[in-house]
């Protein structure tokens, strides 16, 4: 995966896990209960840590240097 995938997949899933929690996700999905709200906000944060994990350092390190 590229460093600007990975970015991306990072940043979507934390937006999806910060829209949930806040609230503003209910106004465009509506959830049969709680339990779906807030496994809809655990799948994006494991989404944003996958790609935290996915990025590639080395490859940074060695552009920046």
């Amino acid at each position: 995966m590229k460093n600007y995938q990975a970015l991306l997949m990072t940043i979507i899933g934390f937006v999806i896990t910060y829209g949930t929690m806040n609230g503003t996700i209910q106004n465009y999905i509506s959830f049969a209960g709680v339990k779906n709200e807030m496994t809809l906000a655990l799948l994006g944060m494991m989404v944003g840590i996958g790609g935290i994990l996915s990025i590639d350092y080395k490859k940074i390190l060695k552009a920046l240097i």
